[in-house]
């Protein structure tokens, strides 16, 4: 009896050491995988690393919606977007703040004033923009919302704004019920302050940033994870299969890339404004220009008379 318990004991020392020796083997493994990887090489989901075909050596930054290849639908689909984001503004060169639009002196008045207005019929307005010396502009490219509202009735409803590139917008309403209807113009941003904002776009696409967590037994880590990301260190391939919707992260220096298991948003890059360029995005800018009220009221011919400023 007492032999075959130390028969026992004997197997089980031999397993766990045997057990030892496997976990060391592995952990060396992957510690030589992390510092043997180059930078022309990135890993996908599953953890396996793949050659990269498209980048080559320097990936500083590597972005992965440039390597995308469109068919002609998805082509069409794209140019109809940007198409429709597009936004002309006036290459200027640099503008001092007085000489951005002020929306305390811009103005607008309404074009078909008429003592009845019928409900459905399209209201004009005409917006003139000034600057803080109480200049007209000569260019357009501010970004203006336009809209008429009830707060009583909670309705509302936003215009169609016509840049004329000359300092000039019009607006296009359609009154759609009767009641007191406020009609206002508000500036979201300057033109100058959208120069700003496409700068940005081009050379900052990582100013928004996200990260991940990867975990695996009591190992964690975080790394940063983006559409485009910096540098030259390994990276985690996690694009949409498909959508083809490309989507990185850095490759944890302990862990696969198949560890992750969380995803959120880290933050802003910030310190990327100069201080003249941030006196276009304060409060103050984003104020309503004037308001026109109009009231309407539900007639048998359903009109709306007089307008009152």
């Amino acid at each position: 009896m007492w032999t075959n318990f130390f028969k026992l004991r004997l197997f089980c020392c031999l397993l766990a050491v045997l057990m030892v020796v496997v976990l060391v083997i592995n952990v060396t493994q992957v510690e030589y995988l992390d510092h043997e990887t180059v930078s022309a090489t990135f890993i996908d989901s599953s953890g396996q690393f793949v050659s990269s075909q498209v980048t080559g050596i320097s990936r500083n930054p590597y972005c992965g919606y440039d390597q995308q290849t469109l068919s002609s639908q998805e082509r069409m689909e794209e140019d109809s977007l940007l198409a429709a984001l597009h936004r002309q503004v006036p290459d200027v060169g640099p503008v001092p703040f007085v000489k951005s639009t002020d929306p305390s002196s811009s103005y607008f008045v309404i074009l078909n004033s008429a003592a009845f207005f019928k409900v459905g019929s399209q209201l004009e307005v005409l917006v003139h923009v000034q600057d803080f010396q109480r200049k007209p502009k000569k260019y357009g490219g501010d970004y203006l919302q336009a809209r008429i509202h009830s707060p009583k009735l909670q309705a509302g409803a936003v215009g169609r704004v016509v840049d004329y590139q000359n300092g000039f917008y019009k607006v296009f309403f359609t009154l759609l019920w009767p009641g007191k209807v406020k009609v206002s113009v508000s500036l979201v941003h300057p033109s100058e302050g959208i120069r700003v904002l496409q700068r940005l776009q081009e050379d900052k696409p990582d100013r928004v940033y996200f990260k991940s967590l990867f975990r695996s037994g009591r190992i964690s880590e975080t790394t940063e994870c983006n559409v485009c990301l910096p540098g030259n260190l390994p990276l985690c391939n996690f694009t949409d299969l498909y959508t083809g919707e490309p989507w990185f992260c850095f490759k944890p220096k302990k862990l696969p890339c198949s560890s992750r298991i969380t995803h959120f948003k880290g933050g802003y890059l910030k310190g990327l404004l100069t201080a003249a360029e941030s006196a276009f995005f304060q409060s103050s800018m984003k104020k309503e220009m004037l308001c026109v009220l109009l009231t309407v009221v539900a007639l048998d011919s359903r009109t709306v008379p007089g307008l009152r400023s």
